[in-house]
């Protein structure tokens, strides 16, 4: 299914694998990655796999193997993202903007404003999956949001990652408009 890009092949993947594959990398990384960076890095194996789906070959392991050793080396990226600070989650994108934009002189609540223009210009799957995450103070699971929103638990896998790297995409790009607007006043 996967070959074929049947979007049911990945849901197996998911359903076959993913519990069992999240479990090693909590235990593997524990102490280092939290519960939303481990679902971070078994969001983007998913996504890997889908793009390489093509590549695969059963000939040189199982699907098992591949998927965890992307998985492994997904979060491995992760952790290491950690350590220079460059995080996807939704805590590091606050925790990156925001303080910058204090900076500027952009007051806290500019600041959440922008923010929260930000999430609306999301897909909206993408937005319902942020906003639920938010109101949660941490990660939903993938399951129980994929029954509120009618979806499966990989499209939330997907959305919250895309939604995330989107965010954070448009936040750099609002505080780089801030920047010029601030140096084109200044000049």
């Amino acid at each position: 299914m996967l070959v074929a890009h049947d979007a049911r092949g990945l849901e197996r993947v998911l359903a076959d694998h993913g519990a069992r594959v999240s479990s090693l990398l909590r235990r593997e990384f524990r102490g280092v990655l939290d519960a939303l960076q481990v679902d971070d890095a078994i969001s983007q194996a998913l996504q890997r796999v889908w793009r390489a789906a093509s590549s695969f070959d059963f000939a040189r392991g199982s699907l098992a193997a591949w998927f965890t050793v992307i998985a492994r080396n997904c979060a491995r990226r992760i952790r290491d993202q950690a350590r220079r600070g460059t995080t996807e989650s939704l805590a590091s994108v606050e925790g990156a903007v925001a303080p910058r934009a204090a900076e500027a002189g952009e007051g806290p609540s500019r600041w959440l404003a922008v923010f929260r223009q930000c999430i609306d210009e999301l897909q909206p799957q993408q937005r319902a999956v942020l906003l639920a995450d938010l109101a949660a103070g941490g990660t939903v699971p993938a399951g129980e949001l994929a029954v509120r929103l009618g979806t499966t638990a990989n499209s939330v896998y997907v959305s919250r990652a895309n939604g995330r790297k989107a965010l954070r995409i448009a936040l750099q790009q609002r505080e780089r408009q801030s920047q010029e607007k601030h140096r084109s006043e200044d000049a």
